[in-house]
């Protein structure tokens, strides 16, 4: 059904400078100030509602290719599914205003996790009040040695045994619903960023493609750790930082100085990982360049094996995977031990603040300023506090790796595409093929010496030329120019008198066929790779297809 695509179609929408509301309204409730929208059909079908005029509705479709259809109210309202689309033009500042006052970008991480907003307010919800409970144990116990005890009053003990267990059930619930919170919302935004990052992976200019494949793809693959990182790790770790505090001050109201072991046990355990953050960086860019580049090796060796042993370059990639492998390791070695010693350290802080907690408030019994009770209390209440500490403590270990993955994602997600989103290009559906190059040049880099010049060119639409060459001639990166794939230095190339780098890149491609030198089959069958373009093509096509390259025999044979 259409109503499942939604999320496809506001994508088409932002892509055609469009921003996309989807909501569910009666045709009574659109307001005329609104239309013209995109109503969904019961049938799976939409129409687009330009007007309402009485009891008679203007609708636009594409089956009447963009003429209007009068329907009337009743009817239009018993095929209504309920769904309704708004759609409006994207704001683009004026570019005479320059940068002067320029709105800034969203992040694309920033606003993903922005969007996710009402969800965090719900886990943070819930930790608080989970946390509230907590405190239930720690006066229960309190209660137990101060009143209970000295008196044997044990319906006393089963009263605060019920209630202290009905808390605990609370917070387990609670805990169990900020896991199942955090879970959903890491499932939504990892759908969505990663769609948006395998698009972004498509739209790339190939002229701000890496070098390395193997590089690029562990690029892209850091994206998983960057997303759990900023989605349920910071996300856990912040809604239960203010507890911290807050248990803290309740340890001062029961115990006075027996809150200063905790507290001094919360700047033991992050003053470390703080201090360590400049060793953690440079460790962390050696650990994923290293990593970039053996992954790269390994791509490189298996997508030309054939070429690796025709040259008998197996010790030679063996060398290198070794030695990548040992500065690999020797890398992660260190923060491994790095991180081992801010966890141990954690640990033992935590213990530390235990035992001080305990000495602190055995003084303060013997001074008759506190109880038991209230010492028993404290001492639960002291990893309750420091607990949440030794989640910032992990964090503080993996930022610096979490720091450079980003980075690199950015790098990515402000490389080029092909299709900005402030570029209007022209649609140009009925292209014959008439090609003029004036002043065509291609340079490797600016300062380079060109690998193609062409001061001019003509081909007329219809006409069938030959490009030949020897090695290096320039042959396929005319090709890839003609094509709009690559993009010239400096001159232009004119389709049907249209600059080819305003035409859009849609009818470009339905327009221009163009076959690599070097081409690759996707996995799949025959069918799937013959019908990469999604579009719809019967058997007939295909087998047109196949008989055109010489395969139709082949094909029909095969069992």
């Amino acid at each position: 059904a259409l109503t499942a695509k939604l999320p496809q179609v506001r994508k088409a929408m932002r892509r055609a400078g469009l921003s996309a509301r989807v909501v569910s309204l009666s045709l009574d409730e659109i307001p005329p100030s609104l239309l013209p929208v995109l109503l969904i059909l019961r049938d799976g079908q939409a129409r687009v509602l330009v007007a309402v005029e009485g009891d008679a509705a203007c609708l636009l479709s594409a089956e009447t290719g963009g003429g209007q259809e009068p329907m009337s109210l009743g009817d239009l309202r018993a095929a209504h599914e309920g769904t309704v689309i708004f759609a409006r033009p994207l704001y683009e500042s004026d570019s005479r205003a320059g940068g002067y006052a320029k709105p800034e970008g969203g992040h694309w991480l920033r606003g993903a996790v922005k969007e996710a907003w009402p969800t965090l307010i719900d886990v943070g919800m819930a930790a608080t009040f989970a946390n509230l409970l907590a405190i239930a144990t720690s006066l229960f116990s309190m209660q137990v040695y101060d009143r209970v005890v000295p008196t044997s009053n044990f319906s006393t003990l089963w009263v605060l045994a019920s209630g202290v267990a009905l808390a605990i059930l609370a917070e387990l619930i609670l805990r169990l619903l900020r896991a199942h919170l955090l879970d959903v919302t890491g499932r939504r935004l990892d759908l969505k960023l990663s769609s948006r990052l395998f698009e972004q992976v498509m739209q790339v200019r190939l002229s701000a493609k890496p070098g390395s494949t193997g590089a690029f793809t562990s690029q892209v693959r850091e994206f998983e750790s960057v997303r759990e990182f900023f989605t349920a790790t910071t996300v856990a770790a912040i809604t239960d930082a203010p507890f911290i505090l807050a248990f803290i001050a309740i340890i001062a109201v029961l115990g006075g100085p027996v809150a200063l072991a905790p507290a001094a046990a919360v700047v033991l355990m992050l003053v470390p990982g703080l201090l360590l953050q400049r060793q953690l960086a440079r460790l962390s860019r050696d650990g994923l360049r290293e990593g970039a580049v053996k992954h790269g090796l390994l791509l490189e060796t298996v997508e030309n094996l054939e070429s690796v042993k025709a040259s008998r370059a197996e010790g030679r990639n063996l060398r290198l995977w070794e030695l990548l492998t040992a500065q690999l390791a020797d890398s992660g070695a260190k923060v491994r031990s790095i991180s081992s010693t801010l966890t141990y350290s954690a640990a033992a802080a935590q213990q530390l603040a235990y035992i001080g907690a305990v000495m602190i408030g055995v003084y303060q019994i013997a001074a008759g300023q506190m109880t038991v009770g209230a010492l028993v209390a404290c001492s639960l209440l002291v990893s309750r506090a420091v607990s949440p500490t030794s989640q910032f403590t992990g964090i503080l270990a993996r930022w610096q790796h979490i720091k450079v993955a980003l980075e690199g994602l950015d790098q990515l997600m402000s490389a080029p595409v092909e299709r900005p989103a402030d570029r209007q290009f022209t649609r140009a559906p009925n292209i014959s093929g008439a090609y003029i190059v004036q002043g065509l040049e291609v340079r490797p880099a600016p300062d380079a010496a060109p690998i193609l010049s062409i001061p001019n060119l003509s081909i007329a639409a219809g006409e069938r030329i030959a490009v030949i060459g020897g090695n290096g001639a320039g042959k396929s990166t005319l090709l890839r120019v003609l094509s709009g794939l690559g993009d010239p230095t400096a001159g232009r190339v004119l389709l049907d008198d249209i600059s080819l780098t305003q035409i859009d890149p849609a009818d470009r491609r339905a327009a221009v066929g163009y076959l690599p030198q070097d081409t690759a089959l996707f996995h799949g069958t025959l069918r799937d790779n013959l019908t990469l373009d999604g579009g719809r093509h019967d058997d007939a096509e295909l087998l047109e297809a196949l008989d055109a390259v010489g395969l139709g025999t082949f094909i029909r044979g095969h069992p």
